[in-house]
């Protein structure tokens, strides 16, 4: 029995220094990793700052100017002396809406689909009519408004 517990002790010592040198070893390679890691990081930010710099040169600096924060040059809108109000449409004036052309004659087109081309092309069922699509276009004079009317077309065993 005591020589089953010298050799299990013999295994337990070289699994032991196996281990050791093993640990020893990983140290060493962690500590060169992390150098290595602390090089590229180097490179990295160098890098970063030649694109920066390539970008400021190709791109130039923004030709939009930003407006001092402090500034209240046309934001007093109270009448004290010297103020001005900002120019435009003021925050809760009415719009102007759209403009009425109903006085105009109408002149109505209707643009209508060709009879042959009214078959389904999946099942050959004839188109049928539902509804109406209506627009205006108004002319460049102002003179009048066409009213172009086109019904849609649906296949017959489609329509409710």
């Amino acid at each position: 029995m005591d020589s089953l517990h010298t050799t299990e002790l013999a295994y337990w010592k070289a699994e032991a220094e196996r281990l050791a040198g093993d640990n020893a070893r990983l140290e060493a390679e962690n500590a060169a990793l992390r150098v290595r890691v602390g090089e590229l990081e180097g490179q990295i930010g160098a890098l970063t700052e030649k694109v920066t710099t390539l970008a400021k040169l190709v791109f130039g600096t923004s030709s939009e100017k930003s407006k001092p924060v402090g500034s209240s040059v046309g934001k007093d809108i109270t009448g004290g002396i010297g103020a001005r109000r900002p120019r435009g449409q003021q925050s809760g004036s009415a719009g102007h809406g759209r403009r009425d052309y109903s006085a105009l004659e109408t002149i109505e087109e209707i643009h209508d689909v060709a009879e042959k081309e009214r078959i389904c092309p999946g099942c050959g069922a004839p188109y049928a009519a539902f509804g109406e699509e209506t627009s205006y276009q108004i002319d460049s004079a102002g003179t009048h408004r066409t009213t172009p009317a086109s019904p849609p077309y649906l296949p017959a065993h489609l329509q409710v």
